[in-house]
């Protein structure tokens, strides 16, 4: 024990009297930092706007309910608008759904800045509005300045290493020391696994010390501990991953700058030639569909239900939902055009869920091929495994939409129920809206 801290201490020596590599070390934390603010201010920036639309939706309720309360059915500058009928008090009723950011969002971005956090439903709506789809690409992201301390961990911490290894070891048979340093040490392979681990333990340090600043400027410690310590550990199993295919080059090596070749060549095979080709092959086996099969069902079959006449309109609705069979208009030998008209989203709203269904599936079909890839394609699945702790990976916005559809169908299936049923709203009625469309703001 005391040869292993007296080489910890000759390694420190070595390190501070390096100014190549502090430098390096500074930068490197200077990237982390860089990459961890910019998580921090797009948490903020979500929370924020958040806050702001849920007061948005309060101060819109209790307009609504001060028409109701003073005995009026809309605002008097728009006497076109009656609360008492179920379309107009449906559609003034907020059904705002969001995606709350975790708090971890500030250690990975992920896809939060491709895709939207909130979404205020209409009974048109669909999981692939413009709202919600993709806007930019991870390399224009890139490009455009965004980093995030989960891309400064997985590609940068790897070639810090590097500078920091390369010649551990090497500069010894450079000079010639390598024979004196196997007859004073019992066992050179030890001696060489000790100086790697005072910089596994300085680049430890280092990661989990930023993380604690940010972890507690963002309260990660009381809202997500497990998720934080999830990140620490990932981050530290891809550090001992590398720490040990360099030991591995370092011990079988022969000078510095053979050891520093096969370093650098090996972080380019795995964070720059493969993920390049593995991104290429999904390209050319599923290429870019732009959601055609959902382009197409809104802008051809969804126009085509609009020309249908009121009476295949009432079969078409009753076929989808069965449970309006009961209802005064269902019933009514006369065919209400004006409800028929304003029913159309209960047709449109399912071509809709099955274009987007396939959609799904295309995606699905992709995920399934990146994680069978994740064998040789390691720094993707950790990069993947640390968006799925923040929850900025594909499947929480997966999730997301998901929440969305079921409120679109709650929607729409209450406008449905309402008007077949030719309600009159009251104050309580339109509460019970708000009740109901709220139930999913926390999801």
């Amino acid at each position: 024990m005391k040869q292993i801290l007296t080489i910890l201490q000759y390694e420190f020596k070595h390190f501070s009297r390096n100014s190549f590599k502090v430098l390096a070390l500074v930068l490197f934390i200077g990237a982390a930092v860089y990459g961890l603010q910019n998580g921090y201010t797009l948490l903020q920036k979500q929370q924020a706007e958040i806050a702001k639309i849920k007061e948005k939706n309060a101060e819109s309720i209790a307009e609504v309910t001060s028409w109701f309360d003073a005995g009026k059915k809309g605002p008097d500058d728009k006497p076109w608008i009656d609360v008492t009928t179920p379309s107009r008090a449906i559609a003034l009723s907020p059904a705002t759904i969001f995606k709350e950011p975790s708090v971890l969002l500030t250690f990975s971005i992920g896809q939060a800045e491709q895709f939207g956090y909130y979404k205020s439903v209409s009974n048109f709506s669909s999981v692939f509005d413009a709202d919600l789809a993709e806007e930019l690409a991870n390399p224009e992201r890139l490009m455009g300045g965004t980093l995030d301390f989960s891309f400064a961990g997985l590609y940068l911490l790897p070639l810090l290493a590097v500078i920091f290894l390369f010649n551990v070891g090497g500069l010894e048979k450079d000079r010639d020391f390598e024979r004196m340093i196997r007859v004073s040490q019992p066992s050179y392979s030890t001696w060489l696994l000790a100086r790697f681990g005072f910089y596994f333990a300085l680049l430890s340090i280092t990661v989990l010390l930023l993380l604690l600043v940010y972890g507690f400027i963002v309260g990660a410690f009381q809202n997500s501990f497990t998720g934080f310590i999830q990140v620490f550990l990932i981050i530290e199993l891809y550090i001992l991953v590398w720490m040990g295919a360099f030991y591995l080059i370092n011990l079988t090596g022969s000078g510095s700058a053979g050891q520093a070749i096969k370093m650098a060549s090996l972080w380019l095979l795995f964070c720059v030639v493969i993920p390049g080709a593995v991104h290429q092959y999904m390209i050319l086996k599923y290429p870019a569909n732009y959601m055609t099969d959902y382009l197409d069902a809104t802008r051809e079959e969804t126009y085509k239900v609009y020309d249908l006449p009121a009476a295949v309109l009432k079969e078409k609705v009753l076929s989808n939902y069965p449970v309006l069979a009961n209802t005064k208009v269902a019933k009514d030998t006369i065919i209400n055009a004006r409800i028929m008209s304003s029913s159309i989203s209960g047709i449109t709203n399912d071509l809709m869920k099955s274009a987007s269904a396939k959609v799904e599936k295309d995606n699905e079909l992709k995920n399934r091929v990146v994680k069978s890839l994740s064998i040789v394609n390691p720094v993707s699945w950790f990069q993947n495994t640390i968006n799925a702790i923040c929850e900025t990976d594909y499947y929480s916005y997966y999730r997301y939409r998901s929440d969305i559809q079921s409120l679109i169908d709650t929607k729409v299936e209450v406008l449905l129920e309402e008007n077949w049923d030719q309600r009159t709203v009251t104050r309580e009625r339109f509460m019970e809206y708000v009740s109901k469309f709220k139930g999913y703001q926390n999801n």
